[in-house]
C-alpha cells in the first residue's frame, strides 16, 4: 500500500474550508502512522505532497451491486450504466458512476454520486491544497464484516481507517477541477503542436533553399569552367572568376598561358572595319584567324593598321592564300618565331 492521507468527509452539503475535516495518515505498510482532526484548510499542512484519499459519507454515495451479462471490456460500462438506470431516481447524465471489475458471479459493484457534489468537493479540496487521488465510498472505505456499517469514519482513528482501499472511486477525470496547471495545459499542447508544425514547415522550407542553393552553385562552377578552362579546380565559383577576369584587366593585352580573350579584344581595337564581318574565329598556339565576309573594306593606308597593331603589342598579315583570312599573334611572340626559324 502506498503512503498516503485518508480523510473522513463530512456531509458534502455542508462542507467548506473550515469544515473540521478528521484525517489519518496510512504507511506504505498499511500502518497508522498519525491522525487527528483539523480545518479543511489546514490539512495541506499534514499532507504535504501525499495523495489523498477522501472517503464521503454513505448518504452523499450510493454503493450498489449489479449483474452485468457478459460483454467486452470496451462495452462494460454501458452494460453497467443499463443495469443502473433502473435503481435510480435522477438522470443517469446527472450523476457521476464508477464501478469495478466484473465477478465470476456476473456481478459487479457500482458507485454513484451527483456531479455537482463530487465537482464541488473536488474543487474545495483543491483549492486547501490537497492532491486528491480518490474519492471513496463510504461502504467501501470499511473492513468487510464491520459491525457498524453505517457508522461514519470518526476520531479517535483506529482499524476501521485501514481497511484497503478499491483500486477505483468516484475521482472521475471529467471532474478533476480546473487548476491553474490544467487551465493552461491545452493552451500549452496547442502552442506546442503550432510551434512544431513551424518548425517542421521552416525546415521543409530550408530543405527546399538548400536544394537551390546547391542549384545555383552547380550552376556557376558549370559556367566558370566554360569562360575559364584553364582552371584546374572550381572551388569558389564566384571568386575563381573573379580572380580571373581581374588578371585579364591587368594584363591589357600582355600574353600569357591563355591569352585568347585579350588578343581578340586587341585585335577588335585595331580591325574596326571587320566589324559585323566576321565569319570565323580561330585560336590556336598563340595565333588568332579571323576569316571576314566579302564587303569589308580595309583602310586605304595599312600603314596606319600597322601602327595601330604595333601600340597593341600585335602583329597583322593577311593569309597569301585566303585574302579573307587575317592572322594576328602578339608580336612578342612573333618575334620568337622567327628568331627561331
Amino acid at each position: 500500500m502506498r503512503q498516503h492521507l485518508r480523510v473522513a468527509l463530512p456531509p458534502l452539503s455542508g462542507l467548506s474550508a473550515e469544515s473540521p475535516v478528521a484525517f489519518a495518515v496510512v504507511g506504505r505498510e498499511g500502518r497508522l502512522e498519525r491522525a487527528g482532526e483539523l480545518p479543511l484548510h489546514e490539512l495541506a499542512a499534514v499532507a504535504g505532497r501525499l495523495p489523498v484519499h477522501a472517503v464521503l459519507r454513505a448518504e452523499d454515495a450510493i454503493v450498489a451491486r449489479v449483474a452485468v451479462p457478459p460483454v467486452p471490456a470496451s462495452k462494460l460500462r454501458a452494460a453497467v450504466a443499463g443495469s443502473v438506470e433502473p435503481l435510480v431516481l435522477s438522470d443517469l447524465s446527472e450523476l457521476g458512476l464508477a464501478h469495478g471489475p466484473r465477478l465470476a458471479d456476473g456481478t459487479v459493484t457500482v458507485a454513484w454520486a451527483t456531479r455537482a457534489a463530487l465537482r464541488r468537493t473536488w474543487t474545495l479540496l483543491a483549492g486547501a491544497g490537497l492532491q486528491v487521488a480518490a474519492l471513496v465510498p463510504h461502504a467501501l472505505a470499511i473492513p468487510a464484516g464491520d459491525p457498524n456499517p453505517d457508522k461514519a469514519l470518526s476520531p479517535p482513528a483506529g482499524p476501521r481507517w485501514l481497511a484497503p482501499l478499491p483500486p477505483w472511486s468516484l475521482a472521475l477525470e471529467e471532474l478533476r477541477p480546473a487548476t491553474g496547471r490544467r487551465r493552461w495545459r491545452r493552451p500549452a499542447c496547442w502552442v506546442f503542436v503550432a510551434l512544431l508544425v513551424w518548425i517542421l514547415g521552416l525546415n521543409g522550407y530550408a530543405m527546399q533553399v538548400e536544394g537551390r542553393l546547391r542549384g545555383l552553385e552547380q550552376g556557376m562552377r558549370q559556367a566558370a569552367a566554360r569562360a575559364f578552362p584553364s582552371i584546374p579546380v572550381i572551388i569558389d565559383p564566384l571568386r575563381q572568376a573573379m580572380h580571373q577576369r581581374d588578371a585579364l584587366r591587368l594584363a591589357r593585352g600582355a600574353a600569357a598561358d591563355d591569352d585568347f580573350v585579350p588578343l581578340a579584344l586587341a585585335t577588335a581595337r585595331v580591325l574596326e572595319f571587320a566589324r559585323g564581318h566576321v565569319q570565323a574565329l580561330q585560336y590556336e598556339n598563340g595565333e588568332l584567324a579571323l576569316t571576314l565576309a566579302e564587303g569589308f573594306l580595309p583602310p586605304a593606308n595599312e600603314s596606319v593598321l600597322e601602327q595601330a597593331a604595333s601600340v597593341q603589342g600585335i602583329m597583322l598579315a593577311r593569309d597569301p592564300a585566303h585574302p579573307l583570312v587575317w592572322r594576328v599573334r602578339r608580336a612578342a611572340v612573333a618575334s620568337a618565331t622567327q628568331g627561331r626559324s
